[in-house]
């Protein structure tokens, strides 16, 4: 059995999507696969392979308790978290299974934030045949919106109206002037979870939640590139004051001569460019290489 999950980033609402907010969300060309074979061996065998196909992590379950042979291990513990959660909710699902190695392989960069974490819950939740959502909560938490990412065709808006059934609605976003559109790693990956959990609820005002969700439609009219640099910097602005944090731009890059606006967590993971062909260059000067276009990371 094999299954394959998208990668993702967040264009809108971050922080706020966790209150109800709506989002607009844009699956990656580059995700996760997984593999399952059925063995006689007596235990569940996990291997995981990064983009370059070089074996980075591996690990062996017991197949009843799941408990992994190497103890004082985070990703060992994660994997047994998901494996307890599955078993829960699908309690038959390894009644008559002799033995199971999963391999998993990234097409991105593990360390970049594209969802190493969703795209695993979804791709556990495909095999399973588990609410993802419902595994999500039980392992992680969030919002859910990398989960809706994982298996879309498209662009989308997310709205989290309950936690383990949110509105997702495919939507058209294709900007005339996406080769201006860059995405930049900040060499640094954000803890996702730290930030869930350091975000306060109560900064969300009804009106700010208005703002946001206005933002989030506005930004898929057909805008110009100059409609679409005032939206990003409206957002950046809003999201500032919802978590009391510099835009990135006026931190790091003020003599940017584009927008830049944060996807996500703020302070991590890859923020995104708009401006002049010669973007990549500016940010490699800073010492950024990471910069990839829309073309490369989006676009079908």
């Amino acid at each position: 059995m094999k299954f394959y999950a998208k990668g993702k980033l967040l264009l809108t609402a971050e922080y706020a999507v966790l209150g109800g907010a709506k989002a607009l969300a844009l699956p990656t060309k580059l995700g996760q696969s997984l593999e399952i074979t059925e063995t006689t061996s007596g235990i569940i065998t996990w291997k995981s392979v990064d983009v370059n196909g070089q074996l980075w992590y591996e690990n062996s379950f017991d197949i009843k308790t799941f408990a992994p042979q190497q103890q004082n291990d985070a990703i060992g513990q994660r994997l047994q978290q998901h494996f307890l959660a599955i078993n829960e909710v699908n309690p038959t699902l390894l009644v008559d299974t002799d033995g199971l190695l999963f391999v998993s392989a990234l097409e991105f960069d593990r360390n970049w934030g594209l969802g190493s974490s969703s795209t695993l819950v979804s791709l556990l939740a495909q095999w399973s045949e588990v609410n993802p959502y419902v595994l999500l909560q039980k392992v992680f938490g969030g919002s859910g919106y990398d989960i809706a990412c994982a298996t879309a065709e498209g662009a989308l808006l997310y709205e989290r109206t309950n936690a383990i059934h949110p509105t997702v609605t495919a939507v058209d976003f294709n900007p005339s002037f996406k080769d201006q559109l860059f995405f930049v790693y900040l060499n640094q990956k954000q803890d996702s979870q730290q930030a869930v959990a350091a975000f306060d609820s109560g900064m969300l005002t009804p009106q700010k939640m208005n703002i946001i969700n206005g933002l989030t439609q506005s930004f898929l009219v057909n805008l110009t590139l100059v409609d679409f640099q005032d939206l990003m910097t409206q957002h950046e602005a809003i999201i500032a004051s919802l978590i009391n944090t510099t835009p990135i731009q006026k931190r790091l890059f003020n003599d940017y001569p584009g927008i830049i606006k944060s996807l996500g967590a703020w302070g991590g993971d890859f923020i995104l460019a708009c401006g002049a062909v010669d973007t990549p260059n500016y940010f490699a000067q800073k010492g950024y290489n990471t910069c990839l276009t829309y073309q490369t990371l989006i676009d079908n």
